[in-house]
């Protein structure tokens, strides 16, 4: 993985956490925080930094790093 990952960036400064979190530790079940309306919110800034849309089918889908990486690469985002 390399060391720019923009997405973890996004991830661990959304949600406060040490920048040396492995993404695997990124998922809503394991970040307390990471409730419904932390959900809106993340979305928000998903579809700013990366300039892409979710569709409301598409936002039950991510819940971990590894997910929100595949929906933003199929959305031809830079990662």
């Amino acid at each position: 993985m390399k060391t720019n990952d923009p997405l973890k960036q996004l991830l661990t400064e959304f949600f406060g956490l040490p920048s040396d979190t492995v993404p695997e530790q990124l998922s809503q079940q394991a970040i307390p925080q990471w409730d419904s309306f932390a959900m809106v919110q993340l979305i928000m800034e998903l579809e700013a930094a990366f300039s892409v849309k979710f569709t409301l089918d598409e936002l039950d889908q991510l819940t971990d790093y590894a997910q929100i990486r595949a929906a933003l690469a199929g959305k031809g985002a830079t990662l």
